[in-house]
């Protein structure tokens, strides 16, 4: 057995984190058996991209607690969305437990000789998307063989007698809120007042910033997940993450007068943005073209995919189109200066 940790500052370990030792196996597996309580879109599109990617020929998921505590829209498009790829594909299925609310967080690896190893403890499936939540988690790999088989087939015996495939329940009713960036490390949601003093703030210097669509740019800025996987020493294939963005600006644009500038002070930055969150971005690269959220690229991925997503111009797992934009009213956001030292504004919002 081997405890896994999340090693976060000040309290960090010699132990591997649960991320690690979840992809570690993958490549000596040929099934994956998960029943956890909660799941996120992200993890879900993560788990579909992880099928595609390696040579994993099963896949089964059972998520224990949103019958009763409901998905968002979102995640509820994207558990379906999974479950018609691993059925279509006669490779899994998802399922949902639905006589009583399951909260256990099982992970079981087999390989040619049956279950051989699986994850027990505190980890969620968001867990498998590395870097966000600060939630310090822990758990323990289970390696010895009886072991890992009773807890496959606890897993088992759950699936068959405790859950309905997602396609076959009648769900029609969602989470208004939309979860993303509310535990996000490295973001805060500002109080309305604060709102209101940076939009008084303004100044004159702002700039558009184009987003551009799958079409000029299928694998970069808004797609950076549809690019190649990133190949470890083990062999195995790990997908881009869904919200991972990093936009290259042109040169028509950094090169205006009182944009941020690279290699300087001001190439890090504090932004609030329209509809209330507050993070730091950064510039880098040639002529200060590469503009990202500092720290994790998924920051400023969660709050640009976002809000496409609640608008429902956007599915995860599919690319950012020049239609994506114009169903959204927008193909740029704003960046604007403010009076108060080293802070932006960003504006994506559009007039309904």
């Amino acid at each position: 057995m081997e405890f896994l940790q999340s090693n976060y500052p000040p309290l960090k370990t010699t132990s591997r984190s649960f991320s690690d030792a979840f992809y570690d196996l993958i490549p000596h597996s040929k099934e994956l058996d998960i029943a956890v309580g909660y799941v996120t879109s992200d993890s879900l599109i993560e788990l579909q991209k992880l099928v595609e990617l390696n040579n994993l020929h099963k896949l089964h998921l059972a998520i224990g607690m949103h019958y009763f505590e409901k998905f968002t829209k979102v995640e509820y498009n994207t558990a379906m969305a999974l479950n018609d790829f691993l059925v279509s594909n006669h490779c899994g299925e998802v399922r949902l437990v639905t006589p009583f609310k399951y909260h256990g967080k099982l992970y079981s690896y087999t390989n040619d000789t049956g279950a051989y190893a699986g994850i027990i403890g505190s980890n969620n499936l968001s867990s498998i998307v590395e870097g966000g939540s600060r939630v310090y988690e822990s758990s323990i790999l289970i390696d010895e063989i009886t072991l890992a088989r009773e807890m496959n087939g606890f897993i088992k015996r759950l699936v068959d007698t405790s859950t309905e495939n997602i396609s076959q329940l009648n769900i029609d009713t969602f989470k208004e809120v939309n979860p993303l960036l509310d535990t996000h490390e490295n973001v805060k949601k500002v109080e309305p007042v604060e709102l209101m003093n940076c939009a008084a703030s303004l100044t004159d210097i702002s700039f558009a910033i184009p987003i551009k669509g799958y079409e000029v740019s299928p694998q970069s800025n808004l797609n950076v997940f549809f690019g190649k996987g990133r190949v470890s020493k083990n062999g195995l294939v790990k997908p881009r993450h869904w919200y991972e963005v990093e936009l290259i600006v042109p040169k028509s644009v950094t090169s205006q007068p009182g944009y941020p500038k690279s290699k300087t002070d001001e190439a890090v930055f504090d932004v609030i943005t329209d509809d209330g969150w507050s993070f730091k971005c950064k510039v880098s690269g040639d002529y200060s073209k590469n503009f990202r959220s500092e720290g994790d690229l998924k920051i400023l991925g969660k709050w640009l995919k976002g809000r496409l997503e609640n608008a429902g111009v956007l599915k995860v797992g599919e690319p950012v189109t020049a239609k994506t934009l114009n169903d959204y009213g927008r193909n740029t956001f704003s960046l604007t200066k403010t009076t108060v030292p080293n802070l932006w504004y960003l504006d994506f919002g559009v007039k309904k």
